[in-house]
């Protein structure tokens, strides 16, 4: 797991909020709410769930934000990088 502080991607905070305001959901629901393509959005989680911003909620991978997920939402610490791109 990597530390709280690297960068991330600019749909990852839309991602984060989304799942911190609906907890929890499957993927493809995250996709189209928010307008992204499935895939992407599977990629993206997969980082944020690396990370422990994310975690999977049930063997189907339900994921819902972590306290780290949310306390990165509430300081602002979420952002883009291209490191993220994993």
């Amino acid at each position: 797991m990597s530390s709280g502080t690297n960068p991330l991607h600019p749909a990852d905070e839309r991602i984060l909020e989304y799942l911190a305001e609906h907890p929890p959901d499957y993927a493809p629901i995250v996709a189209t709410r928010l307008g992204m393509h499935l895939r992407y959005v599977e990629r993206r989680i997969a980082v944020l769930a690396d990370r422990g911003l994310l975690r999977p909620v049930t063997a189907e991978v339900v994921y819902t934000a972590t306290a780290e997920g949310e306390r990165r939402l509430r300081e602002g610490t979420v952002r883009t990088g291209a490191e993220s791109e994993g």
